[in-house]
């Protein structure tokens, strides 16, 4: 009885993702909440034991998209972070994170593929999907998130992002981009 109470926990969680968090059409834009400037502490996983956590990721400027697989504009700022992450001296983390329930994890590897990301793909915890975690709410995707090398939150972005948008963010967090 427990489990089934779980899965429509999560199956009605998704539900309100996937109509709360749509994109549609549009320029981006900075998120309503301000970053906190405290560090984050956050623990994501994939399907191949792959980890994002606040402990792998300090000491470098990271990008984290919130994302969902069936949206074409998170598809498309991924690529973008993806060509990013390949070029920027010193390196930079990235990572997308799945807002959807748990059972698609096992999809991951393919979506990654697919899109040729050359960074992880995590699920988001259940605090995250319910707005309760360290990044707060998340109430569109795409949504970029840039951390500085301490884990604080220095930007927030919503929609599609242009590479120029990603690189000043970037900047912006103290990364410095090959001449």
């Amino acid at each position: 009885m427990r489990r089934i109470s779980l899965a429509l926990s999560l199956a009605a969680l998704c539900t309100s993702c996937a109509t709360s968090t749509s994109s549609g059409p549009g320029p981006a834009s900075a998120a309503p909440e301000a970053p906190s400037g405290e560090r984050l502490e956050f623990s994501f996983s994939g399907s191949d034991q792959e980890i994002v956590s606040s402990a792998n990721t300090r000491g470098r400027v990271t990008l984290l998209a919130f994302v969902t697989t069936y949206d074409m504009a998170s598809q498309v700022v991924l690529r973008r972070i993806g060509e990013l992450v390949v070029s920027f001296v010193p390196r930079i983390n990235a990572a997308a994170v799945v807002l959807e329930a748990p059972q698609y994890a096992e999809l991951l590897p393919a979506y990654k593929e697919s899109l040729k990301l050359p960074y992880p793909v995590v699920m988001a915890d259940l605090a995250t999907l319910q707005g309760y975690g360290p990044f707060a709410s998340i109430q569109h995707v795409p949504t970029v998130l840039v951390l500085d090398r301490s884990g604080r939150e220095v930007a927030r972005r919503q929609g599609v992002l242009e590479a120029e948008d990603i690189e000043r963010e970037l900047r912006a967090a103290g990364a410095n981009r090959r001449p």
